[in-house]
C-alpha cells in the first residue's frame, strides 16, 4: 500500500496454447504493475490450489487454439478466477486482466483492420468510436493509502475517546465513590465532571494533532483546507464524544452496561458511516440513521474540507450543528451524573 494502491499482487497463469500471440497476452499482464505472474502452472487444479491456499490472489486461463481463433475472427474466452472474499485485491485484479485483455484485442483488430487497407486513425476511430473522460468521486486521487488513512486513524481514536470516558465517568460510580467524590468538590459537580475528564481531553486532543500532522505532512494526504481548521474539528470531535459518554454513564444502571453501550455505540459508527459504502446508495431511513454518530459528520466534514477543499458552506453548518446536538446530550447527563454521585454509585 506504501505507493497508494497495492501493486505487483502475485497472479497464477496456464497456457494452454503456447504460441507467440498467448505469450504476447502474458507479457502484458506481467507488464502491468498490478499484476505479478508469479506462478507458470501446468494444469487447473494446480492453479485452483494455489488461489485456495492464499498463495495467488487469482489464477488466469489461456485456452487451447487461443492464437487460431484470433486469426480466424472465431470467438474466444480468456479466463480470470479470483477470491472475492479479498474485496480490494480482487477488484484490483479484474480491473487490471480487463484492462490488458481489452488493450491486448484492440490491438489484434487494429493489425487486422490496417492489413485491410484503413488508415491507423480509421482504425482507431472503428475500435474506439467514442472517448471517455472519467473522474473518480469519493476516492479522486485513487490511492487506498489516503482514503483509508483518514478514516482508520480517527476511527480507533473515537473508540478508545469513547471507551475512556464511560470508564472514566462510571468507575467511581461502580466503586461507590460517588457521595465522597463530590464532597471532595464541595458538591460541585462541575468540578468533579472537569477534573475527571480534563487530562484525556488534553491527551486526546494531542494525540490528535500528531495523528492530523502524520495524515498530512509524513504520509502526504492532500489538504486543500485550513490545517488549524482541521484540528479545531477534531478537538470538538473530541469534547462531543465525551460528552455523549458521560451521558452513558449517566443513564445506564451499571459498569458493564455503560461500557457495553459505549463500545457497540462506537465500534458502529465506522459501517453506518457511509465511507466504505456511500450513504445515497443505502436506504432512505438508513441515510438519516447515520447521523446518529458523531463520526459520520465528523467524517464528512473532512472529505469535503480537507480534501476536496470545499469553503465552509451551509451543508458543513449541518454537520456542526449535529456536534452541537450531541453536546446537549452531554448537559442533559450532568444533572443525571450528579444525582448518581449523591446515591453514591450504581444500583449494581
Amino acid at each position: 500500500m506504501e505507493q497508494g494502491v497495492p501493486t505487483k499482487l502475485p497472479v497464477a497463469i496456464l497456457d494452454q496454447d503456447k504460441t507467440p500471440i498467448s505469450r504476447q497476452l502474458g507479457l502484458m499482464l506481467e507488464s502491468s504493475s498490478t499484476i505479478n505472474l508469479a506462478y507458470y502452472v501446468n494444469s487447473e487444479l494446480e492453479g485452483e490450489s494455489l488461489v485456495r491456499k492464499n498463495d495467488a490472489y487469482a489464477f488466469i486461463i489461456i485456452p487451447k487454439d487461443f492464437q487460431k481463433n484470433i486469426f480466424k475472427g472465431n470467438y474466444t474466452t480468456v479466463s480470470c478466477y479470483y477470491n472475492g472474499q479479498y474485496l480490494l485485491s480482487g477488484a484490483i485484479i479484474l480491473k487490471a486482466f480487463q484492462t490488458v485483455t481489452q488493450t491486448f484485442m484492440a490491438g489484434v483488430v487494429l493489425e487486422t483492420l490496417e492489413q485491410k487497407g484503413l488508415s491507423q486513425d480509421q482504425a482507431l476511430g472503428s475500435i474506439l468510436p467514442i472517448n471517455t473522460d472519467l473522474h473518480v468521486l469519493y476516492n479522486p486521487y485513487t490511492s487506498y493509502n489516503y482514503y483509508l488513512n483518514i478514516a482508520f486513524m480517527p476511527m480507533a481514536l473515537q473508540i478508545m475517546v469513547m471507551i475512556m470516558a464511560v470508564y472514566t465517568f462510571g468507575l467511581e460510580l461502580k466503586h461507590k465513590r460517588g457521595k465522597q467524590l463530590l464532597e471532595n468538590a464541595k458538591n460541585n459537580v462541575y468540578a468533579v465532571i472537569l477534573g475527571k475528564i480534563l487530562p484525556y481531553t488534553i491527551i486526546f486532543c494531542s494525540l490528535g494533532f500528531l495523528m492530523n500532522s502524520l495524515l498530512y505532512y509524513k504520509i502526504g494526504t492532500p489538504l486543500l483546507g485550513n490545517f488549524v481548521g482541521v484540528n479545531l474539528i477534531f478537538f470538538a470531535f473530541v469534547i462531543v464524544l465525551q460528552s455523549v459518554g458521560l451521558f452513558i454513564a449517566s443513564v445506564t444502571t451499571s459498569f458493564r452496561t455503560a461500557l457495553t453501550i459505549g463500545g457497540d455505540y462506537a465500534a458502529l459508527a465506522f459501517s453506518f458511516a457511509g465511507y466504505t459504502f456511500p450513504a445515497l446508495g443505502m436506504n432512505t431511513f438508513i441515510q438519516y440513521l447515520c447521523y446518529i454518530f458523531p463520526f459520520t459528520s465528523y467524517m464528512r466534514f473532512i472529505v469535503d474540507y480537507a480534501i476536496r477543499g470545499i469553503a465552509f458552506n451551509e451543508s458543513q453548518q449541518w454537520y456542526l450543528v449535529g456536534f452541537a446536538i450531541f453536546a446537549i446530550f452531554g448537559v442533559i447527563g450532568i444533572p443525571l451524573y450528579h444525582k448518581k454521585l449523591k446515591k453514591g454509585g450504581y444500583d449494581a
